[in-house]
């Protein structure tokens, strides 16, 4: 009986960094990081942005080895979840930044403002990084092009 118990507390104290490492599933929504140099945004090219597309990539330059997690804004809640990819039927989550030091994420926006929180982890460090991208909606768009068209015109 005590070799039992012994196997089955060295699997668990193995198996707790592994899970350690996995990016909460909610974040309250003042949560922030203890570092700010795990990640640098490339895109979208500044905190608060606009447009017209209704897919946002939000991609970043990393230190390869860097666990990245992007969150969005449930106002229902409010807290950040963790937004989930799926690539042919597989679960993603998180991402670790590989040896270019590269990273890419498509991002789903709702109409009107998208609050964004980009979660990078490394070892015991995290930073965060929020973005703010609102979609306009298409009906905005096409009063907008009638109206530049009447000015050009």
């Amino acid at each position: 009986m005590k070799k039992i118990i012994a196997i089955v507390l060295c699997l668990i104290v193995m198996s707790l960094p592994l899970t350690s490492l996995a990016a909460p599933e909610f974040l309250g929504s003042s949560y922030v990081g203890t570092a700010d140099y795990l990640v640098d945004i490339l895109n979208p090219d500044s905190f608060s942005t606009t447009t017209s597309n209704s897919v946002c990539v939000v991609s970043a330059a990393a230190k390869a080895g860097t666990n990245v997690a992007i969150y969005m804004y449930d106002v229902s809640t409010g807290m950040y979840r963790k937004i989930n990819t799926y690539f042919n039927g597989v679960k993603f989550e998180e991402t670790a930044v590989g040896a270019s030091g590269l990273y890419a994420r498509q991002v789903l926006l709702r109409e009107g403002l998208n609050k964004i929180l980009v979660y990078a982890q490394k070892d015991n460090a995290v930073q965060t990084t929020r973005l703010e991208v609102t979609l306009l909606s298409e009906a905005y768009v096409g009063n907008l092009k009638t109206f530049i068209t009447s000015r050009l015109n």
